[in-house]
């Protein structure tokens, strides 16, 4: 049996929270295709939880650097998420294709975050 260590449980729970991020644009979309009979799809609701993603994101980089694993993946992905975040907050009524190309930056870097924590709790 493994050793439950606190750095294990932070990579667990930011790992869970960054999953749960990136899956409930979908949830919510089919919930409200089951209660309201439409289906709503909102794209930007990763981004409106950013801080979900900061403190899953601070949760897994703390568990990585307490267990000294590779964080190749961390590292590229981790600057990515703040500074497109940072900028979908700052930037007030960007041009469209600025703010979908920063968007899709941001989901990518959150999927490359989760993608880290899966492939790091799998070692």
């Amino acid at each position: 049996m493994r050793e439950r260590s606190p750095s294990a449980i932070l990579m667990v729970v930011g790992t869970a929270i960054l999953l749960v991020l990136l899956f409930s644009p979908l949830l919510l979309a089919l919930f409200s295709v089951f209660v309201a009979k439409e289906f709503l799809f909102d794209y930007l609701l990763t981004a409106e939880l950013g801080l979900v993603a900061c403190i899953g994101a601070l949760s897994l980089t703390i568990g990585t650097m307490t267990r000294r694993m590779n964080a190749t993946f961390l590292f590229i992905f981790l600057p990515l998420m703040l500074v497109t975040l940072f900028m979908l907050m700052v930037l007030r009524d960007p041009p469209p294709v600025l703010a979908g190309v920063l968007l899709v930056l941001y989901n990518i870097s959150l999927i490359g975050l989760a993608f880290h924590g899966i492939k790091s709790l799998r070692d």
